[in-house]
């Protein structure tokens, strides 16, 4: 079992875990139209990821922190060397998308892939599809660990 951390602006497990922003949004690792939920193995690199994404400044921002705990069984894991050429180019592909399709969404065997981050290399990304067969377990483990507020001057 590893333990992954995600940030959100919202503080309702269902809705952070739902998937649903794929849903309305095209990501590195999913089509538009696509539940997945995106979690990185340190709270640091959560955070990261999370202002870039938001678009934030460091300064005056909130967000609420959660965990999750995922059996490694179920986590299929890549390096680098592994990817496809193109996966770290900004913006992202249909390339890293169609990758994820092949080896998450249209398998049942992984829960989710470990995926370097493009800010950080050296660290994780967890993708996960919520759609899949043993999601409910896994849900079962989010933990809400509390609010994150950074003052402003």
């Amino acid at each position: 079992m590893t333990t992954w951390y995600r940030a959100s602006q919202f503080n309702a497990v269902k809705k952070v875990f739902s998937g649903d922003g794929g849903l309305f949004t095209a990501a590195r690792w999913n089509h538009l139209g696509r539940r997945v939920i995106y979690c990185s193995e340190s709270i640091s690199l959560c955070t990261l990821e999370w202002l870039s994404h938001n678009g934030l400044s460091v300064s005056g921002f909130n967000y609420y922190r959660f965990s999750i705990d995922v059996p490694e069984k179920l986590i299929h894991k890549f390096t680098i060397k592994e990817l496809p050429k193109e996966w770290n180019m900004t913006p992202s592909t249909i390339v890293t998308r169609d990758f994820a399709e092949k080896y998450l969404f249209l398998s049942d065997k992984f829960i989710a892939l470990r995926l370097p981050s493009v800010l950080v290399p050296e660290e994780f990304n967890l993708v996960i599809n919520p759609m899949h067969k043993n999601f409910s377990k896994v849900i079962e483990t989010v933990k809400l660990m509390g609010k994150h507020s950074a003052p402003v001057r």
